[in-house]
């Protein structure tokens, strides 16, 4: 065999290997498809966040987020696509930005004022729910995975 001969079924064995494991990682990731329902208007941005557990307490602020997307709101639904997503535990948080200023508003005592919601239906009492309770999981096998963010407005929006 010749060193020309040996480089060429070198080189085709590298390529090979290198598009199995191509398709080994594909095969393990999915995509995260997040339908964003119950917006009142067409007003403004829907935000959207795709958070893992980063330590307790942590959900949703930032230091979780591993995905953030948004777009002009729609009445009704909007859909947004996290592609590539790893298997494990993720939470989803969203918001009807009406006035469209980039930030989830809040009254005085801290209370949002914008529509918002969380994977699973997830709800907190005087806070945000817990990562635990809006946690959806993105399995190995799964080429895609489609929730439902409801997004709930507080008494007195104008959204």
């Amino acid at each position: 065999m010749t060193i020309r001969t040996a480089s060429i079924k070198g080189f085709a064995l590298a390529a090979t290997l290198a598009c199995t494991a191509s398709f080994a990682l594909d095969a393990t990731a999915a995509d995260l498809e997040v339908r964003i329902d119950g917006l009142r208007s067409a007003e403004g941005d829907v935000r959207v966040a795709l958070h893992r557990q980063v330590g307790e307490g942590s959900f949703p602020g930032d230091a979780g987020v591993v995905g953030a997307s948004f777009r002009r709101a729609a009445e009704g639904a909007v859909r947004f696509i996290f592609a590539d997503v790893a298997p494990g535990a993720y939470a989803v948080a969203a918001f009807h930005d009406a006035d469209g200023d980039g930030a989830l508003n809040q009254n005085i005592v801290g209370m949002p004022t914008e529509g918002h919601g969380f994977s699973n239906g997830a709800r907190g009492f005087m806070g945000p729910p817990s990562f635990e309770d809006a946690a959806v999981t993105v399995g190995k096998s799964e080429a895609v995975v489609s929730i439902t963010v409801s997004i709930d407005y507080p008494m007195g929006a104008q959204q």
